[in-house]
């Protein structure tokens, strides 16, 4: 029994790092950008603020527009950080403005998709706060815990059984 409990508290401490492994790829696969719905209005113009990470407006800065890799069109900011693009299809783009970049569909008003937006926020640079969502939001992440804690508690178990063995945690 005891060789039993060890062999399986040393399985679940070998397979507790292939599981936060998967985690972590499950998450970094989450964090890319989602594509977002947006409605051009009047003569294909999508419409737009750029603001930095601490949400000041970006004035000046240049808002490059690609489709397949190519620039379609380029705009500068206002003093509020808003721009203007006319003359966009339907399609996909993808939209910078200093360091924030994202992808947008474009769809002609009449014919977008009810949960589209009218304008778009183009964030440069990284905040200066950060939210954690919990300790278990990912069901990987409390796999991963489990198995460790099972692995701890059955490597302890077996070797509890040896009367001349005294197990101290801190």
């Amino acid at each position: 029994m005891k060789t039993l409990l060890t062999g399986f508290a040393c399985l679940s401490l070998v397979l507790a790092p292939i599981f936060s492994t998967q985690a972590e790829v499950a998450r970094t696969t989450k964090t890319k950008s989602a594509v977002s719905d947006i409605a051009l209005s009047n003569g294909g113009a999508l419409n737009g603020k750029a603001v930095t990470g601490q949400g000041q407006a970006l004035n000046g800065a240049k808002v490059s527009v690609r489709r397949n890799n190519e620039v379609v069109a380029t705009t500068v900011t206002d003093a509020d950080g808003k721009f203007t693009v006319a003359g966009l299809d339907t399609g996909i783009y993808e939209l910078q403005a200093g360091e924030g970049k994202g992808v947008v569909r474009a769809w002609e008003g009449s014919v977008a998709p009810p949960t589209s937006k009218s304008n778009v926020l183009i964030v440069s640079g990284a905040t200066t706060t950060r939210a954690q969502s919990g300790l278990f939001v990912d069901p990987l992440d409390t796999i991963t815990l489990g198995l460790s804690i099972t692995g701890v508690a059955l490597g302890a178990a077996a070797l509890s059984e040896d009367n001349e063995t005294i197990i101290v945690s801190p």
